[in-house]
């Protein structure tokens, strides 16, 4: 898939499979992410799940990167600036190496 350009600030968008492949954030984590963030601003506690049944809308992980990062809507494409996707990782992830990773988390 080719790199789309916004021609009105020519900031570069992906979008979710574009996004996994280059930075390897999973599409399915980001749509549930979105999902649970609509039915929190919905003021929604319930939902009627697959099955039928009524649950509980319990968010995994508020400070996920569908949770926390505005999308861009291209037509009913989901995507993401680049600047905003490299903000997130640098503010969410920990250059660590092997070693450190083992003694931070053991």
């Amino acid at each position: 898939m080719q790199e789309q350009e916004n021609n009105n600030n020519g900031q570069e968008l992906y979008d979710l499979d574009q996004i996994e492949k280059r930075f390897g954030l999973k599409k399915s984590t980001i749509i549930r992410e979105r999902w649970e963030k609509k039915k929190i601003a919905q003021k929604k506690k319930t939902y009627i799940g697959k099955d039928g049944e009524k649950k509980t809308v319990i968010p995994h992980n508020t400070s996920g990167f569908g949770f926390t990062t505005p999308a861009v809507m291209n037509g009913r494409k989901v995507m993401y600036r680049r600047s905003q996707i490299e903000d997130w990782m640098d503010r969410n992830t920990e250059q660590l190496s092997p070693q450190q990773r083992v003694e931070k988390y053991a």
